[in-house]
């Protein structure tokens, strides 16, 4: 059920309630045979026809709007024509899958009399999609729904595995092209998908990651834009509106934090920091799009500095040197559950890394990949209880504690080997359970020395 269809429920039968009330009070629409006044006895003689005349006309409205939404489904959804791309998209993906070089130019350009540009028409027909030849992009939500959603999210993966790799002859293809693509793609991150966006807001925020990820992928590796394709993403937007999107992600998060939590779904603050890592990108390219990155006390309220702040925390880079011996920064976000990695297990991981030959340490990193990632899943969820929390905090301490009482048991069971009949004085035990207090009492306070320290 649409959220149009239980407004007008929701109308109806509040029409339905005010007829009843009318009906019992005795109001008699005109040609019933009866009297307008409550009092009379051809009033309260008509007053049960009126209402159930009342009350079939209303069911009658209410099948007619029922069927109405019906239709209204029916014409939305795609026909075999439009839905059988779907999976040729998935087919097309997975060609380009693990960079493919090779397949990525081929789709494009096959090298023969006869070409055909599937990176173009991938565009064309998200172009089609979303109806921008019919209008203005503001209206872009109306031809967006639940039946048309996946397939416009398959075209905005499978134009991303185009572009990876990178693909510059792609990029450059998706970013010149003569259609109304990139303004759509720029749309999807800018604008409020409604009225999808009032029911389904997860689809949405999937939407908008796809399309961030593009955006994204088209300008991945480009150090020098000789075919403008920066100033072309540019020219689709407004730089501010672009930041002011990321900085409400954020904030939507933390509304979205009480809510049942679904590993599957996209995080909106996942969508906002890739919003805010094209804007660094885009940024090279031009000053006012750095100037608004910037967290400023006089230009920006409290919550737009907040969410800056935490991207710019949470956004790393490292070099990387291509074939063509060329230096390139790659930027990427630093997700939130490595703030949970302890500093035990970093000191182990940097000391005991595999360093005897070049490129070991990228596959010894990868082997523990999967323990560490779980050591960061228990901390976060060791964090709700503080007192657990704490004991974890001191596992060193615990385990050279244990050690040292082991020890001191044993020293206890050696000296007094071999076992006789006779059981020891009393004036032992009194002096064995002194020392017991004092190492129990000596344990508490060493934690709090080094919580301290």
């Amino acid at each position: 059920m649409t959220e149009e269809l239980r407004e007008e429920l929701d109308q109806a039968a509040l029409a339905t309630q005010q007829a009843y009330a009318a009906a019992r009070g005795g109001f008699v629409p005109a040609g019933s045979g009866g009297s307008v006044s409550a009092g009379g006895n051809a009033a309260d003689d008509a007053s049960p026809f009126a209402g159930l005349s009342i009350a079939s006309n209303l069911e009658d409205l209410l099948a007619e709007k029922v069927d109405r939404a019906k239709e209204k489904e029916e014409e939305n959804k795609l026909s075999p024509k439009v839905s059988i791309m779907k999976p040729i998209l998935r087919f097309l993906q997975l060609l380009c899958e693990n960079h493919n070089r090779s397949l990525q130019n081929l789709l494009r350009d096959q090298m023969n009399k006869t070409k055909y540009n599937l990176v173009s028409e991938t565009l064309v027909l998200l172009d089609v999609i979303c109806g921008s030849t019919t209008g203005g992009l503001g209206l872009l939500g109306l031809y967006i729904n639940e039946n048309n959603v996946l397939l416009i999210n398959q075209i905005l993966e499978t134009l991303t595995e185009y572009c990876q790799g990178p693909c510059y002859e792609n990029q450059v293809c998706i970013a010149m092209h003569e259609s109304n693509g990139l303004g759509i793609i720029t749309a999807l991150i800018l604008n409020d998908i409604n009225p999808l966006g009032k029911s389904r807001m997860d689809l949405v925020l999937e939407l908008k990651n796809n399309a961030s990820k593009l955006l994204l992928a088209i300008m991945e590796s480009r150090t020098s834009d000789s075919e403008n394709v920066a100033e072309k993403i540019i020219s689709n937007m407004n730089p501010r509106q672009l930041v002011d999107v990321a900085c409400k992600a954020f904030h939507q998060e933390t509304l979205d934090e009480d809510g049942d939590e679904n590993e599957d779904a996209v995080s909106p603050r996942v969508v906002g920091h890739n919003i805010y890592i094209l804007c660094h990108q885009l940024a090279l390219y031009n000053r006012d799009i750095g100037a608004l990155l910037k967290p400023n006390l006089e230009a920006m309220d409290a919550k737009t500095m907040e969410a800056l702040r935490f991207y710019s925390s949470h956004t790393a880079q490292i070099e990387v040197v291509r074939q063509d011996r060329k230096l390139e920064q790659i930027v990427f976000p630093i997700p939130e559950i490595c703030e949970y990695l302890t500093e035990d297990t970093k000191f182990k991981l940097y000391t005991n890394a595999e360093r005897d030959d070049q490129g070991s340490k990228v596959a010894d990193f990868f082997s523990r990949y999967e323990d560490n990632f779980a050591e960061m899943r228990w901390q976060k969820k060791l964090r709700s209880n503080p007192a657990l929390f704490w004991v974890s905090r001191h596992m060193n301490y615990w385990s050279q504690t244990i050690f040292a009482l082991s020890v001191f048991i044993n020293v206890i069971v050696a000296s007094f080997y071999p076992f006789g009949d006779s059981l020891p004085s009393t004036r032992f035990f009194k002096s064995f359970k002194n020392v017991i207090q004092y190492n129990v009492l000596l344990s508490t306070q060493i934690p709090e020395a080094t919580s301290q320290a």
